[in-house]
């Protein structure tokens, strides 16, 4: 992105609590500053978030941006997830992590696209964890990025029957069985540098399990349910144009969230991605990064 200063992150990985080893790019910011877990969307990876991330560093702020099992870095059972349920494990081993790692700092949840429907899970008052620890976790906020709660992009009829006889009937090979995802590149972006970057993008993914299809299925349904149980401040960025999430739906769930403390700004004619938008990019970081350093204090 045009006057961004890139700042490499640093790759590492943790361990996830079934031996899956997790990838996942750091920016170290600032003792005291707001810390942030990140999380991309179905396709994406934690390297579209480098120019927003650059940005969020360069404010002193820490992000840490796990790849989801499958996805981006992590190369095993690539484009399958078992259970919603493991993904939701590997979060909140991060944010315990994290918390560990960085006592006494407010902690934000940046979620993106697919990443949404886990963060609000997570961020709900009477959230359980999966994992067997309490997560008694000092998160300041959430903020949703286009999230697809609601999604405009769906398969036929006739591919739905497939993939539910090939998840019920196929056995292992017949979950594992994979289907392009129906989302075209000028969906994300109309910037043509950033089509260009999404078309050689080889982390990208482009199809996934009928397996993933199904835990889709039910994280959807919880996600749906979760707005009344969110009363933490809430922060939600949209594309005006977007061609994935389905708008309206989306302002109604965003409607019966509870929290005293909630905002949703709309970049009018913005597609899905607005890390990839020429024209909104100022604009959307400089709106992020205000809401974040107003909800969390410096820490001394």
């Amino acid at each position: 992105m045009a006057g961004v200063a890139q700042v490499q992150p640093v790759i590492d990985r943790i361990e996830g609590t079934d031996g899956v080893s997790l990838m996942r790019r750091v920016w170290k910011g600032k003792s005291g500053a707001p810390v942030i877990l990140y999380l991309h969307g179905i396709e994406g990876h934690s390297g579209w978030f480098e120019n927003t991330a650059s940005v969020l560093n360069a404010r002193g702020m820490t992000i840490y941006a796990p790849d989801r099992r499958g996805a981006g870095l992590n190369q095993r059972d690539r484009g399958n997830l078992s259970s919603y349920k493991d993904y939701l494990n590997d979060i909140e081993l991060a944010l315990r992590k994290i918390t560990f790692d960085h006592v006494g700092h407010p902690i934000i949840i940046v979620a993106h696209c697919w990443g949404a429907k886990a963060a609000a899970l997570i961020v709900q008052r009477d959230y359980k964890p999966v994992g067997a620890e309490a997560l008694n976790l000092p998160i300041a906020g959430v903020v949703f990025v286009a999230p697809a709660i609601y999604s405009k992009v769906d398969y036929g009829m006739s591919t739905k029957f497939q993939i539910a006889y090939n998840t019920l009937l196929g056995g292992d090979a017949g979950s594992h069985r994979k289907w392009p995802l129906p989302i075209e590149v000028d969906m994300f972006t109309d910037n043509p540098t950033y089509q260009g970057y999404l078309k050689r993008d080889t982390m990208r993914l482009t199809e996934v399990t009928a397996s993933l299809l199904v835990e889709n299925l039910k994280i959807s349904k919880l996600a749906e349910k979760a707005a009344g149980q969110i009363d933490m401040p809430v922060l939600m960025l949209q594309g005006g144009s977007d061609r994935i999430v389905d708008l309206e739906k989306l302002q109604s769930w965003y409607g019966k969230i509870p929290s005293q403390t909630k905002d949703l700004r709309i970049f009018p004619d913005s597609q899905h991605c607005l890390d990839f938008d020429e024209k909104w990019f100022k604009e959307y970081t400089h709106v992020l990064s205000e809401w974040i350093l107003a909800r969390c204090p410096v820490v001394t």
